[in-house]
């Protein structure tokens, strides 16, 4: 039997793009079907009252996300200014969801990412948004179309709702089951744990 997990995670998030290839590998290496969930809560028009990057924890991330990146081989080009003035997400995320209907959401993802974080693109820049649609030979006017219905947008925001009421609090999350593991550190025990689901223990 196919086992379902969620994986919750947020084009703004390094850690996200970080996780992203080894996160790409569960479904071939397991039997199960994955669920790409684009979490934000910017792009679902919810706004946090204090920054939840104060400038302690964005210095540490920073520092962080580049010695992983380095050990990893992953390219990196962090913004200078990230995150105080990082690229607004909701038009990267309303993507995701169309790209999930035309069966792309991988290959969007890995794109979308690399773009974003490997060559430190805007992703509301139109020649990065054309660029992005040629590399996955889709129509960007069509496209756009389907990222700029109300039903769209409106996806975003119940991916978002249902996402904290699983008390998804930060990405990348994985969820198997009710079990939620958080970052890109859990990605090990992720794999353990789909082990023992298919010895059935």
């Amino acid at each position: 039997m196919i086992q379902t997990i969620e994986i919750f995670y947020s084009f703004q998030c390094p850690y996200s793009y970080l996780a992203l290839d080894k996160l790409s590998q569960l479904e071939n290496r397991y039997d199960v079907k994955v669920l790409w969930q684009p979490f934000s809560a910017k792009a679902a028009g919810n706004s946090f009252q204090n920054s939840p990057w104060p400038p302690d924890r964005a210095s540490y991330v920073r520092e962080d996300v580049a010695r992983l990146a380095k050990s990893m081989n992953i390219p990196l080009a962090m913004r200078e200014d990230w995150p105080d003035n990082e690229p607004d997400p909701e038009k990267s995320i309303r993507g995701a969801v169309v790209a999930a209907d035309l069966d792309i959401i991988l290959e969007y993802n890995v794109k979308m990412f690399h773009r974003w974080w490997g060559e430190g693109g805007d992703p509301n820049e139109q020649s990065f948004f054309i660029e992005l649609c040629e590399d996955l030979d889709i129509d960007p006017n069509e496209f756009s179309g389907r990222i700029n219905t109300a039903d769209t947008r409106e996806r975003v925001r119940g991916i978002y709702k249902r996402g904290r009421k699983l008390q998804v609090f930060s990405t990348p999350t994985i969820l198997i089951g009710e079990e939620r593991f958080y970052g890109i550190d859990r990605i090990d025990i992720v794999e353990k744990r789909l082990q023992a689901l298919e010895k059935g223990k």
